[in-house]
C-alpha cells in the first residue's frame, strides 16, 4: 500500500509565532522556484517504481497559505494527511502560497497534465482556473472551494464544489465574546471584502447581539488572507478605537490579530483556527474546519466513477444536480473547539460559563433543535 505525502516549497523565512511564511524576493526567482517546483514533481513521479503497479490514487493539493497557518490552509492539510493516513493508497502532493492566477493555473495544470486522479483547490482563489481547466482534462477529478460564490460557476462530471457554512464559523463566536467582553465594544477583523467575509461578521453580531443588544461594533479589513502585518496593523487600530475584544473571522491574517490582543491584554476569538499557541494568555476559542472525511469520500467516488454531477452534464449554481457539498456544525466538518482554559485574560464571565454556552448551542444544533440563520 502506497501512502506519500510530500509538500513542495521554496524559500521559507519565519515569522513571529513560529509560522513558516514562503517568500519570493522577485518575479524571477518566483518562475524559477516554480519551475523547480514542477521538476520536483516530474522527477518524483518518473522516478516512483511502484506508481504504475500499486494503483494508488494521486491527489495534489493547492494551498493559498501555508500548512501551518493555524488556519484555513493547516486545516486541509491536516484534513489530506489524516485521509491518506487512513486510506493506506493515496500518492500526494502539497502546493503552497498559490493565489495568484498566473501560478494556480499552471500548477493546476502541471498537475493535471502529469495524470493526477484528483486535484483539490482549498480556496475561492482556484475556481476560476479550475473552470477554465476541467474541460481540457475529462479524466481528472476537480474540486473547488466557493465556486458556489462565484458568478457563473459550474460542477460537471468532474468538477464538485464544497464550501463551509459562513454562520457556523461565526455565530459560535459571536456568542462566546458576548459573554466574555468586557465592556460594550468589539472589533472585527477580516481578511478582503469579500461578501462572504461580511457575511459572516454580520452572523457574528447578529449572535452577540441575540446575548447582548447593547453591544458596539468597529470592523476593518487586512485586505489580505494572508498578511499577518497588515491584519495586526487593524487590530491596533480597532483597539486605539476603543476596542475590549477581537474577533478575527479567520485565515493566516489571525496570527496578527492575536499576536495584537496578546499585547493589548484583552481577549480574542477566531474562525478556522486555534491561536493558543500565538496568544496563550488571551485566545478563549475558535471555530475550525475538518476536511477528512470529506476527503476520503471524495477517494471513493474517483475510485468508483461517482465523481461530480449525476448526469455527467454541466449545471449553473441552483439547478438540480449541482455537486455542492456543504460543511457545518451538523455534519462535523465546522467543530467548536473547547474554550482555551489556561487563559489568563480577563472576561465578564468565568471560562466555565463560556464553555457551558458553546456546549449548550453544539448541542442544540447537533439535536435538530436550532438551526443557525442565515443572515438577511
Amino acid at each position: 500500500m502506497a501512502v506519500k505525502l510530500r509538500v513542495l516549497s521554496s524559500d521559507n523565512a519565519v515569522l513571529g509565532g513560529g509560522i513558516s511564511v514562503k517568500r519570493r524576493s522577485s518575479i524571477l526567482f518566483k518562475l524559477l522556484a516554480l519551475l523547480m517546483v514542477f521538476g520536483l514533481v516530474a522527477a518524483a513521479c518518473g522516478n516512483d517504481d511502484d506508481s504504475e503497479d500499486d494503483g494508488a490514487l494521486k491527489v495534489a493539493l493547492l494551498l493559498p497559505g501555508v500548512r501551518n497557518d493555524n488556519s484555513f490552509s493547516q486545516a486541509a492539510y491536516e484534513g489530506l494527511r489524516d485521509a491518506v493516513a487512513e486510506d493506506g493508497n493515496v500518492e500526494t502532493e502539497v502546493l503552497e502560497e498559490i493565489i495568484d492566477p498566473t501560478d494556480s493555473l499552471p500548477a493546476l495544470r502541471d498537475f493535471a497534465s502529469q495524470g493526477f486522479d484528483l486535484i483539490l483547490g482549498h480556496g475561492i482563489e482556484y475556481v476560476d482556473p479550475i473552470q477554465q481547466l476541467y474541460d481540457e482534462f475529462p479524466d481528472v477529478a476537480f474540486s473547488m472551494t466557493g465556486g458556489i460564490l462565484v458568478p457563473g460557476s459550474v460542477t460537471s462530471n468532474n468538477v464538485v464544489d464544497w464550501l463551509y457554512n459562513v454562520q457556523d464559523m461565526a455565530y459560535p463566536n459571536g456568542i462566546l465574546a458576548a459573554k466574555a467582553v468586557i465592556g460594550d465594544t468589539i472589533g472585527i477583523v477580516g481578511g478582503p471584502e469579500f461578501d462572504f467575509v461580511k457575511t459572516m461578521h454580520q452572523s457574528f453580531r447578529d449572535a452577540a447581539l441575540s446575548v447582548n443588544p447593547d453591544l458596539n461594533f468597529l470592523e476593518g479589513f487586512a485586505g489580505s488572507f494572508v498578511d499577518v502585518q497588515a491584519a495586526a496593523e487593524v487590530s491596533q487600530q480597532l483597539i486605539d478605537q476603543g476596542a475590549d475584544f477581537i474577533y478575527c473571522s479567520g485565515d493566516g491574517i489571525c496570527i496578527g490579530a492575536a499576536q495584537t490582543a496578546s499585547a493589548a491584554g484583552i481577549p480574542i476569538s477566531v474562525g478556522f483556527g486555534s491561536q493558543e499557541q500565538t496568544a496563550p494568555d488571551v485566545y478563549l476559542a475558535a471555530t475550525v474546519i475538518r476536511m477528512k472525511d470529506l476527503y476520503l469520500s471524495f477517494f471513493d467516488q474517483v475510485r468508483t466513477g461517482t465523481f461530480g454531477t449525476p448526469d455527467g452534464e454541466v449545471h449553473a449554481v441552483g439547478e438540480e444536480g449541482y455537486a455542492f457539498y456543504p460543511g457545518g456544525i451538523f455534519n462535523a466538518q465546522v467543530e467548536v473547539l473547547p474554550v482555551n482554559m489556561a487563559a489568563t485574560v480577563d472576561t465578564a464571565v468565568g471560562l466555565d460559563e463560556l464553555q457551558a454556552a458553546l456546549d449548550e448551542l453544539v448541542a442544540s444544533i447537533e439535536a435538530g433543535e436550532f438551526a443557525i440563520p442565515f443572515p438577511g
